[in-house]
Order: C-alpha cells, then sequence, then structure tokens
C-alpha cells in the first residue's frame, strides 16, 4: 500500500512539474489566459444563476405573481446576453492564447528534436515525433484554460450542491452518497483507461512513421512491384491501431455506461424521496422544483472530476512525451563546446582518430591527415573503407571513440553547434530537396539571399542556364523531394545551396557516384568553379572527377595508406593503382 502511495505522490508531482514546464511557454500569451480565466469565472458565476431565477420564474408563474415574473424573465434575458458576450470573448481570447503557445512550443520540439544524436533519430520512427509536434503539443496547451474552466464551474456548482442542505438534509445525502460513490468509481478506472490510450497512441506512432516512410518512398515501392506486400504491413499496423483504440474507446465508453447508469439511479432516489416528502408536508412543491433545477448542476460536479481527472492524465503523459525531447529525459542531445568562432580558416586535422559503432565494428582506426585551408582534397578506396564516416565526424553527426579533430588550431570538441556547423555544407549522394520553388528551396537555407545572390550560386553550380529553360524560372515548384529534377540537377542544386552560405569548408559525399558522364561533367566543372575559394574535401566513387585535386587520401581498411597526386599515386601507391585499373575495367 506504501508503495501505492508512493507512486501516485510521484505522478501528481510530475503533474505539478510539467505544468511549471508548461508555463514558461505559455508565458506571452499570458494576457489572453487571463481573460480566458475571468471570463470562465463571470460564465461560471452565470451558469448558478440562471437555474437560481428558473426555479423562481415557475415559482411565480404558479403563484400568479405575474409582475415579479416580469421582473425575472427580464434578468434571465439580460443574463443570457452576457453569457452569449462572454462565450465570445471566451472564445477568441482562448484562440489567441491556444495558436501563440502552441506554436512556442512546437518550434522548441522541432529545435530540440534536431539537437538529438544521429543514433538516436536513425534508431527511431519519424511517426513518433511527428506525433509529439502536432498531437501533444494541442494536449499540453489546452489544459490550463480547461482547468481554469472546469474548476470555476465545479466549485460554482459545489456552492449549489452545499445550498441544497439547507433545503433538505436527506436528499443533500442522497446527492453526497452518489457524488462520492461516482468519484471513487472513476479514481479506479482512470488508470485503466489512461494504459489503454498509450498503447493506443504507440502504435499510432507507428502507423504515422511506416505512412511517412511509404510517402518518401512510393517511387521505389511502384518499380519494385511492391504495392501488395506494402500493403500488407500497413494492414497489419492499422489493424493493431484499430485494436488498441477500440480497447480504449469501448473501456472509455463502459465506464461511462456505468456511472450513467448512477445518475439514472440518482434521478429516481431524489424523485421517490421528494415525492415523500412532498405528501407528508415535509417539502414544499416549488422547494422540490428548485432542487430538479439544481440536479443538473449538482450531477456535472461528479462529470467535472471525470474530465479533470482525464485532463490531468492526459496531460501528463503527452507533457512527458513532449518534455522527454525538451528536457533530455527520453533521447541523448548532441553535445558541443563552448568555445565560439564566427569564421573558420578552413584548416582540417585528423590526429590519431579511431571510431566504432557501440563499442564494436572498428571503421577508422588511428587515422591520421592534415588538410590545409582553400585546398580541395579527395578520399578514394573501397566500400566501407570508412569515408563517409571522416565526413560525419568533421561535421559532429558522430563522435570519436578516441583521438582530436582540429578545424584550423581548435579541437573540435570544444567549439559550439554554430563554429561547426555554421562554417560547412554536406552536398551528400541524395541530397534532401524540399517541396517549394526553387528559389525556396535556397531561401529556407539562407532567408536574407536576395535574388542577385541567389543567380550567382546557380551560375557557379551550372544550374542557371537550367533554370531559365524552364517554364516559371526560379518560381518553378520541384515536387517531394525534387521528383521534378534529375539526380544531376539536384546535386547543383545543392551546391548552390553550399555557394549560397559561404562556408569555407565543402564537403562532397559521393555526390557523383549515381550520374552519367555528361552530367558529372557539369558537376566537376562547378566544383571547379569554387577551387581555390574553398576548402573542399570529395568521397570520390570516380576517380575521374578528382583527377584535379591538391591531393588525394587514400583509404584502406579505415587508414590512410596513401596520400599525393594523381599522377604521383599512379607511380608509388599499389592501392590507388589497383582502384584506378577496376575502374577501367568497368567502364569497358
Amino acid at each position: 500500500m506504501k508503495e501505492e502511495n508512493k507512486e501516485e505522490k510521484i505522478k501528481f508531482s510530475s503533474v505539478f512539474k510539467y505544468l511549471k514546464y508548461t508555463y514558461k511557454y505559455a508565458k506571452e500569451g499570458k494576457i489572453y489566459l487571463f481573460i480566458t480565466f475571468i471570463t470562465s469565472i463571470i460564465l461560471g458565476a452565470i451558469s448558478v444563476a440562471v437555474p437560481i431565477y428558473n426555479a423562481r420564474q415557475i415559482v411565480s408563474l404558479t403563484d400568479g405573481d405575474f409582475p415579479t415574473l416580469i421582473r425575472i424573465v427580464l434578468i434571465i434575458f439580460g443574463l443570457e446576453i452576457l453569457r452569449n458576450t462572454g462565450r465570445l470573448i471566451f472564445s477568441f481570447s482562448w484562440n489567441k492564447y491556444f495558436y501563440k503557445v502552441k506554436k512556442n512550443i512546437q518550434l522548441k520540439i522541432v529545435e530540440e528534436t534536431l539537437k538529438i544524436t544521429t543514433d538516436e533519430l536513425n534508431t527511431h520512427s519519424s511517426g513518433i515525433f511527428i506525433e509529439r509536434i502536432n498531437n501533444d503539443t494541442e494536449k499540453i496547451v489546452d489544459v490550463f484554460v480547461d482547468l481554469f474552466d472546469r474548476l470555476t464551474y465545479l466549485i460554482a456548482n459545489i456552492g449549489v450542491f452545499v445550498s441544497v442542505f439547507f433545503i433538505n438534509k436527506v436528499i443533500f445525502a442522497v446527492f453526497a452518497i452518489f457524488i462520492a460513490t461516482s468519484l471513487l468509481f472513476q479514481n479506479r478506472t482512470a488508470a485503466i483507461v489512461l494504459e489503454k490510450r498509450k498503447k493506443h497512441i504507440k502504435n499510432r506512432e507507428k502507423v504515422n512513421g511506416f505512412t511517412s516512410e511509404m510517402v518518401r518512398g512510393a517511387k521505389d515501392i511502384k518499380i519494385l512491384n511492391a504495392e501488395k506486400s506494402f500493403l500488407k504491413h500497413a494492414a497489419e499496423r492499422m489493424d493493431d491501431l484499430k485494436q488498441t483504440g477500440m480497447a480504449w474507446t469501448f473501456t472509455s465508453a463502459k465506464f461511462r455506461w456505468v456511472n450513467g447508469s448512477l445518475l439514472d439511479i440518482l434521478d429516481l432516489v431524489v424523485s421517490l424521496v421528494g415525492v415523500y416528502f412532498i405528501i407528508n408536508g415535509k417539502l414544499t412543491v416549488s422547494a422540490m422544483l428548485i432542487i430538479y433545477n439544481y440536479t443538473g448542476k449538482i450531477t456535472s460536479i461528479s462529470n467535472n472530476c471525470e474530465y479533470i481527472i482525464s485532463l490531468v492524465n492526459n496531460f501528463n503523459l503527452s507533457a512527458s512525451r513532449i518534455f522527454g525531447i525538451l528536457l533530455e529525459e527520453e533521447f541523448e542531445k548532441e553535445k558541443f563546446g563552448d568555445k565560439h568562432v564566427k569564421k573558420l580558416k578552413g584548416n582540417i586535422k585528423f590526429d590519431k582518430v579511431n571510431f566504432d559503432y557501440d563499442g564494436y565494428n572498428a571503421v577508422l582506426k588511428n587515422m591520421s591527415f592534415e588538410v590545409e585551408a582553400n585546398n580541395t582534397v579527395a578520399f578514394v578506396g573501397k566500400s566501407g573503407a570508412g569515408k563517409s564516416t571522416i565526413f560525419n565526424l568533421i561535421s559532429k553527426l558522430y563522435d570519436p571513440t578516441s583521438g582530436n579533430i582540429y578545424l584550423d588550431d581548435y579541437n573540435i570538441k570544444d567549439l559550439d553547434r554554430e563554429s561547426i556547423r555554421g562554417n560547412l555544407s554536406i552536398i551528400s549522394q541524395n541530397p534532401y530537396i524540399y517541396n517549394l520553388s526553387i528559389k525556396e528551396n535556397l531561401h529556407i537555407i539562407k532567408s536574407n539571399a536576395t535574388d542577385k545572390e541567389i543567380k550567382e550560386a546557380c551560375k557557379t553550380a551550372c544550374l542557371h542556364d537550367f533554370i531559365m529553360s524552364l517554364k516559371d524560372g526560379y518560381d518553378t515548384i520541384v515536387g517531394e523531394g525534387g521528383v521534378t529534377l534529375s539526380g544531376g540537377q539536384k546535386q547543383r542544386l545543392a551546391i548552390a545551396r553550399a555557394i549560397l552560405l559561404k562556408t569555407p569548408i565543402i564537403l562532397f559525399d559521393e555526390a557523383t557516384s549515381a550520374l552519367d558522364n555528361e552530367t558529372q561533367s557539369e558537376i566537376t566543372k562547378a566544383i571547379e568553379n569554387m577551387k581555390g575559394d574553398y576548402t573542399i574535401l570529395i568521397i570520390a566513387h570516380r576517380l575521374s572527377t578528382v583527377e584535379n585535386a591538391d591531393k588525394i587520401f587514400v583509404v584502406d581498411k579505415g587508414k590512410v595508406v596513401d596520400s599525393g597526386t594523381r599522377t604521383y599515386l599512379l607511380k608509388n601507391s599499389k592501392t590507388f593503382k589497383k582502384l584506378y585499373q577496376t575502374e577501367l575495367e568497368n567502364e569497358k
């Protein structure tokens, strides 16, 4: 029993902890929250007053006191006008508060999600983060307004309940027994409903993640003729979602049915007790009418308590999922130093760097090399030799297991995020292109870029002439993932983005591996246009793309085994000569 109480206290304290954290994001909308709160109090007071005047209206009508009746009708009319106006103000202030705070929290979640380590992002479905950004934020933003609203009505209705004590103590006792029974029942069932809701949300995350994968991979699904297989997997996940959804909603409905039946029993008992007292002259008809008018308010005490319990539980669940991201309670975040360097020269040094995944599968072994600023260097080697890992470590997507990496003379461990990521750009084999116009794809990288800067970047990337051949030019929408563009055009758009940012270091991660010779020459030309102005690192699948590099590093089994110019390596490096001969044979 003590353990159960301890668990309840922990849950109770976590609610206040999450309310405190949530309010940090709600501060900006506190004026609208205050207006909503005051309006709730006024509406609560009106909801108490109207039934009282309704009862007096009936009494005046039955007594034939028409002057009093007219006065009461006018008062009720005024209260209803005030209530309608209050509801309008409530709706306006609540919406202003809701969307302002929701935006703040969603932006913060997106910001913090981008700080999660690459390992964590790779091992969790995107549906988890989509669910939390879109749905859980609404739950925690709602809590302040809903709690104010419900608590206001609850307090007002408790006042109505207490007033029954002075009319008839026996009927008051009947109401008290009902409320106590209902609250006890709700307390027992709330945990069951919450647990079923948790399972449903987890399955909803799985479906969201799977369907987002479907949209991104629709082309491959069609090409592989895998529609039936994919639909089968989708159906299995949706069946699981259906089962947990039905279990949650049916359990909730079943408990509501029990509570509703208790309400029906209450109506029956109150009616029988009331009739008994009226027959025996211990209760007037008018007093019984007042009690009848109060019944809805009194029974809503139970409903309000049920809603508040459900609201707090749902808030706690959603808040734990959101603050699992914001407070690093669930996902590991990237760690950076506090040294800030606005502009790096572009020197790069690896000093005895080792790297492995999860304590095994060593990828880099005691790797050392240096790259001078504004030089163009290439890394060549077999697949799996560790070339892409070098880029992942330079951009700090991963941390080395041991050894040190230096940008200029700064250890990468000491630099802050902006000093690293703000000084380099990566052009990958499959750059992500947004479903926007060409101009917007560039603006999303640099929002203050001028049209002149955009055009100059595209000219350097050998993309401007192609863009001008399009009907809508720079305003052409490129589709999801840049589906309307060829592989080479995507690459050149990615190069234009890097040029626009003017980062001193640019990394090409096998950017020409899947391109034809003509398109490859365009990319090579674009790289030549940039040469001398940037530190350019190229992971080369085709050796022909790096023949003009200032230096080539030959990587084999996680080590740099040779380095030099193409001419030097052809004469002195067995590993490079073997790679070169293999490429010539494949081209035949």
